[in-house]
């Protein structure tokens, strides 16, 4: 319980005066669920004893009435109080760990996978905001009865019954409480559990083109029914456990009551207290059943909410390692950028990607680069965009490390086609203006145009509004390429990088393409990795990499002249025409 306010209790401080009210409706809430029973005990003792009238009677069915009466409204306002808190936090929650999402870095997304990602702002979220507003009730409104209920029981109608009677239950929940710690354990497993079950299903759900188009449509439904079968397995587990253990309040109430009704019968006899008061007395042990099993519960949940609030915690004190200094500076726009001795590893590879790279690149300058597949090339190109910070050497913009520049400013300066086209289940033209939300018609068409996807839109039965399909399946490969190319292009930034973009178009369309970024481009920077040497043919300047080093650099009449992998690979190139 104090690890989760120590967690949540910025958001409880901010609501205090909700959370107030909530308590003292809760307290009233308490004392009126048990002032029926004591009514009806004073009304057995006043037939009994023959004092009953009219007026009596009235007033008694009164107070029977007007009491759940009371109790319902009371109830409302405290859901609806209940409910409004809960939205609150989880709004809060979700876009406190959506921000912070947004701010980490690519070695923050390779720790932890979609699925763990997911689980906690889904059932751990669930579990976090049950224990911040609907324990409040649980703990508040059971105890509270508990409390008033033996409070009664022991001024109004005998302190020895209610200390022979009620002392087991204080027992039970004690040694509740320290089983329920040996629980914790497991059920942080189960979730670990839950978030790998999650994982296997979305990589199912996005790789089901590829699942089929191989034939593995039955070896990935195993693989996920074993992923379900073990989370059904861990989930038992816990069910097992909580169903052996659950009835142990049972077996206490059933002890508590037996000793209740049979002390009780004792003191009637000895007229220490009266059958009205019996009556009350067994009707409040009674209503003690249900607040003591809803205590094993609370425990229950206050388990997996301390686990769930440790989660996703976790996410929120983890920082990105690509961050902006104290005195990080903006910028517009750069004359040159120089690579010196740049060395970059993956923190997850053990040897370095790029080693010891020099070069640098002027303003309105296209770069070609090219190389063998796995030689590096993308992950050069890459460190423009600051999704890590470089293993060695320094980057500089104008004479300037680039970190000590605001990351998101560095980026703004790029436009990145990558390999991989992420398209959203959004119309072609919201797509397009996901690079540059605040772009004007004549810059959308102009976008469209340099990519060469005019002559699509004749083909699309709703042109710039058709609506493209999850992950772009309405559209071919070219097409998407294309897409993701005005995508970048509408946002007219100082750096377009074309990450081996161009690959799944026909060589037309490819000309018409690097043909139009000459015409409206000529003042900007290009970068091209490219396979195919026709696309970079016109660039100032080509780079070969080889290995993650680059071992040859020039123009393409240069390139060709020399002895090295660039002329072994055109002559090759110009073979297979």
């Amino acid at each position: 319980m104090r690890s989760i306010f120590n967690k949540i209790g910025w958001f409880i401080k901010q609501e205090w005066k909700l959370y107030l009210l909530m308590f003292f409706l809760l307290i009233f809430i308490s004392v009126l669920a048990l002032a029926p029973a004591y009514v009806l005990g004073k009304a057995i003792d006043v037939l009994i004893s023959g004092a009953l009238t009219k007026d009596s009677l009235v007033l008694l069915v009164a107070l029977l009435v007007l009491l759940p009466v009371t109790r319902y409204f009371s109830s409302f306002l405290f859901h609806f109080l209940v409910n409004k808190t809960a939205n609150k936090l989880t709004y809060q929650l979700r876009h406190n760990y959506l921000s912070h999402l947004f701010e980490m870095d690519l070695d923050f997304f390779e720790t932890y996978h979609k699925g763990d990602l997911i689980a906690r702002i889904t059932n751990d979220l669930e579990a976090i905001t049950v224990a911040a507003t609907q324990l409040l009730e649980g703990i508040v409104f059971n105890v509270g009865i508990i409390l008033f209920a033996i409070g009664i029981m022991s001024f109004t109608i005998s302190w020895e019954l209610t200390l022979i009677s009620v002392t087991i239950m204080p027992v039970a929940l004690t040694l509740l409480n320290i089983i329920r710690f040996k629980k914790r354990r497991y059920i942080q497993k189960h979730r670990e559990i839950y978030s790998e079950m999650t994982e296997i299903v979305l990589e199912s759900v996005e790789g089901q083109k590829t699942l089929r188009a191989y034939g593995q449509q039955k070896s990935n439904l195993d693989k996920q029914y074993k992923a379900i079968d073990r989370d059904i397995e861990s989930w038992r587990y816990i069910v097992n456990y909580e169903n052996w253990f659950n009835p142990l309040f049972e077996v206490v109430y059933g002890i508590s009551y037996i000793l209740a009704f049979g002390f009780g019968i004792f003191f009637i006899i000895n007229q220490k207290i009266s059958v009205g008061e019996l009556v009350t007395f067994v009707s409040y042990i009674g209503m003690l059943y249900g607040p003591i099993i809803s205590m094993s519960t609370i425990f229950t949940q206050l388990n997996n909410a301390t686990i769930s609030v440790d989660r996703y915690d976790e996410i929120l004190k983890t920082q990105a390692k690509v961050k902006d200094e104290q005195d990080a500076k903006h910028i517009l726009s750069f004359k040159e950028i120089e690579f010196k001795d740049v060395v970059f590893k993956y923190p997850f590879d053990k040897n370095p990607v790029i080693k010891n790279i020099s070069f640098s690149i002027k303003n309105g300058q296209t770069i070609g680069i090219v190389g063998p597949t796995g030689s590096g090339k993308s992950t050069l190109i890459r460190q423009l965009l600051r999704e890590f910070n470089v293993t060695s050497g320094l980057i500089l913009i104008d004479g300037n490390d680039i970190q000590s520049y605001k990351v998101e400013a560095v980026r703004d300066l790029v436009g990145y086609v990558p390999q991989a086209h992420v398209l959203f289940k959004r119309a072609v033209d919201e797509n397009i203006l996901m690079g540059n939300p605040n772009a004007n018609q004549n810059m959308l068409d102009k976008a469209v145009k340099i990519a060469d996807f005019e002559k699509d839109l004749l083909y699309l039965h709703d042109g710039l509004n058709t609506m493209v399909g999850e992950s772009g399946t309405t559209l071919s490969g070219g097409q998407k390429q294309r897409l993701s190319i005005a995508r970048a292009l509408i946002k007219d930034p100082e750096i377009l990088i074309l990450d081996d973009s161009l690959s799944a178009v026909d060589a037309k369309t490819e000309e018409n393409i690097i043909d139009r970024l000459k015409e409206f481009r000529s003042n900007k920077t290009n970068i091209i990795v490219a396979h195919r040497f026709s696309a970079v043919r016109d660039a100032h300047t080509i780079y070969v990499l080889e290995n993650g080093e680059i071992t040859q650099k020039g123009t393409h009449a240069e390139l060709i002249r020399q002895e090295g992998w660039y002329k072994h690979q055109y002559i090759q190139q110009m073979t297979m025409k």
